[in-house]
């Protein structure tokens, strides 16, 4: 009967201590939307990111992870990437807003793209933080601006 109680016991402070860890991310991204352009045929992803949260000198990168067939096969591609690579600044200044244009491959399937961003119980774009080390934090979003 001991035994099974101790079992019993070690089992629920495993699963306290299990539930209890949360993703150890560093909280880097404040926000971001899609804009879209129909006249031209781009999506803008834009990434609002700070460095507040890590060590001075840590390098990192903007890039945007894309789910769903629409979408994919829209951009043809399933991660955009931000041109450059930045540290962390001694004196956390503040934000740095990150963009980058993608031109669709398939203008026809722009409604649905816009349905599947703004659909809460997707995560259609995801804006990740990572560096040589592995991701740092990431975010989806659901914002979406039409021009």
């Amino acid at each position: 009967m001991k035994k099974k109680m101790f079992v019993t016991v070690v089992g629920m402070m495993l699963l306290l201590l299990i539930t209890g860890c949360n993703r150890n991310a560093a909280e880097m991204i404040k926000g971001g939307s899609v804009q879209v352009d129909e006249e031209a045929g781009e999506l803008t992803f834009k990434a609002i990111v700070t460095d507040k949260e890590i060590e001075t000198g840590t390098p990192y990168q903007t890039r945007f992870f894309l789910e769903g067939n629409t979408l994919k096969e829209a951009l043809g591609t399933d991660l955009v990437y931000t041109d450059k690579e930045l540290k962390s600044r001694k004196k956390k200044e503040g934000d740095v807003t990150q963009e980058v244009t993608v031109p669709l491959k398939n203008k026809e399937t722009l409604k649905q793209i816009i349905k599947d961003i703004r659909d809460k119980d997707k995560e259609s774009v995801t804006i990740e933080i990572v560096n040589d080390k592995g991701r740092i934090d990431d975010r989806t979003i659901h914002e979406v601006k039409v021009n």
